[in-house]
């Protein structure tokens, strides 16, 4: 399995890329729009195709690159059920599960924050 944990800076966001392995399916994590050409050059560089991105929550630090990331590889965007986000083709709630090429990741919702949480 590929994990990798990215740093945004500016927003203090850390976002996080997920595979099975080099050249197989992706998915990313929290991702942010000025990181954008970072995640396609990653992706490209590592042979990965970006299947899912998912948000764990509406960002009041940062602007999400889901939108583009689905728009730039027509990959499905994620967020919880109760997301009021647009650009979501695909919610998701407590208990259900996200595939990733043999990678099977547990949702999980941290209530108090209102926030969705991952689990592989």
């Amino acid at each position: 399995m590929l994990f990798r944990q990215l740093f945004d800076h500016e927003s203090s966001t850390y976002t996080y890329l997920i595979a099975s392995r080099i050249g197989g399916e992706a998915l990313l994590i929290d991702t942010v729009i000025g990181q954008l050409d970072q995640y396609l050059t990653l992706l490209k560089e590592m042979d990965l195709k970006l299947v899912q991105t998912v948000d764990t929550h509406i960002h009041a630090d940062h602007i999400t690159a889901m939108g583009k990331l689905r728009d730039k590889t027509r990959c499905m965007t994620v967020m919880g059920e109760n997301s009021q986000a647009d650009v979501v083709s695909s919610r998701v709630r407590e208990g259900e599960y996200l595939f990733v090429e043999g990678i099977k990741i547990k949702v999980l919702y941290f209530l108090l924050q209102e926030e969705m949480k991952l689990s592989i």
